[in-house]
């Protein structure tokens, strides 16, 4: 799997990787890892993402849980009407964010995923109603466990 660290958009400038265009980058790439793919950097794109399936992915395999919601994310993911109340990053957003053509990348990025997995399937597409049917889940775990901190002036009465 050869990557090339450049990629040009639609009017052949080159891409000037900003910490901003890689947060909406890995939204997709999380998405595609998902799916049993990953994002791939092209040399000469014309404005569209493009994706590689990654070792020991499987066109016969059933998708996991999260590969249906992210092929899902991919190919219906439509920008909200109202951008000032969204709580999520649509894939169209994303792709305006990278300035990549989204119908094309979403043709593109999806012919990927449907070769990397059996996504065509009754089973496959009831399993998606029924996730697409819940709410999401919270996080149980918290984020991390911090000690009390005590400040170095208190430090010298614990010992006093």
């Amino acid at each position: 799997m050869d990557q090339v660290s450049v990629n040009s958009n639609t009017d052949g400038r080159t891409w000037n990787y900003s910490p901003s265009m890689q947060f909406f980058a890995r939204f997709i790439n999380v998405a595609l890892i998902d799916c049993r793919c990953t994002l791939a950097v092209a040399a000469v794109s014309h404005g569209v993402l493009v994706a590689v399936t990654l070792p020991g992915a499987d066109a016969k395999a059933r998708p996991t849980d999260e590969a249906l919601l992210a092929r899902d994310w991919i190919a219906r993911s439509e920008e909200p009407a109202d951008t000032h109340s969204r709580r999520f990053l649509s894939f169209p957003g994303c792709c305006a964010q990278l300035s990549a053509d989204v119908e094309q990348s979403r043709l593109s990025l999806l012919a990927v995923i449907d070769s990397a997995g059996d996504f065509d399937n009754d089973e496959a597409w009831a399993r998606l109603d029924e996730l697409s049917a819940c709410e999401l889940q919270d996080d149980v775990e918290p984020l991390f466990d911090a000690p009390r901190v005590v400040p170095a002036l208190d430090q010298l009465a614990l010992f006093a």
